[in-house]
């Protein structure tokens, strides 16, 4: 419940509640640790779109550990390690480009959306 939560309050632009709520949905699947690591997969692209670098790396470095040590998550670590390879300057940033005025700043989390649904249907 927490996640869509979480998803709608990235939508309505209140990222500090949906920070909120993906910590609190992580907190909730402590025992099912590899969807544990998918939200903090999203906890982490909210971090880095917000500016907050630190605490995008400390979720990203989870993330990329989860995904080595267990050899499964591949595009959540793909994500983890190019948001990780830009904070350390081995790739440079895309520049901003200029964008229509309904796209929103900080954009949904790239996620695979087969999983968002099932995760949705879920909690149903």
């Amino acid at each position: 419940m927490d996640f869509e939560a979480a998803l709608k309050y990235i939508d309505l632009g209140s990222y500090d509640k949906a920070i909120e709520k993906l910590n609190s949905a992580i907190e909730q699947e402590s025992e099912n640790e590899e969807t544990a690591i998918q939200y903090r997969c999203v906890l982490g692209e909210l971090h880095a779109n917000l500016g907050h670098v630190p605490q995008a790396r400390a979720e990203f470095e989870k993330v990329i550990a989860y995904c080595m040590e267990n050899h499964t998550l591949q595009k959540q670590g793909a994500i983890a390690q190019a948001y990780m390879d830009v904070f350390d300057g081995k790739v440079k940033p895309q520049t901003e480009q200029k964008r229509p005025g309904y796209v929103p700043l900080v954009p949904k989390p790239v996620q695979d959306k087969g999983f968002i649904n099932k995760q949705m249907r879920k909690h149903k």
